[in-house]
């Protein structure tokens, strides 16, 4: 993995820690876990990708679970920081950034 991949998985850790401080705004009821989830993820990959234009496992599986740690970040802190149980659908909305951004990366390897 060359300078470029990994700074692109820095920005993707980085804007992870940030969304999930947005995200954790939210509680994680009605629609909100099967729209956040994928979004989550989705930007996620997008900026791996752009910035380290790579677009193997390897990257999709870190960048998957930087997604998948941000929103778990970003329930944890809508559950008060630990104080209130964290909500069941916070892990499908965690799972489905992971998705998302696994795809999102290994999908677009070009042939």
């Amino acid at each position: 993995m060359g300078w470029r991949v990994l700074l692109g998985l820095a920005c993707g850790a980085a804007a992870a820690a940030i969304g999930a401080v947005f995200l954790g705004e939210y509680e994680f009821t009605g629609s909100l876990p099967f729209t956040a989830g994928p979004v989550f993820g989705l930007v996620i990959a997008e900026i791996v990708v752009a910035v380290g234009r790579r677009h193997d496992a390897r990257v999709g599986i870190v960048a998957a679970a930087t997604a998948f740690a941000g929103v778990a970040w970003a329930g944890w802190l809508d559950s008060s920081q630990g104080l209130e149980p964290v909500r069941e659908m916070v892990w499908v909305a965690a799972g489905l950034a992971a998705v998302t951004a696994l795809v999102r990366i290994t999908g677009m390897a070009r042939r």
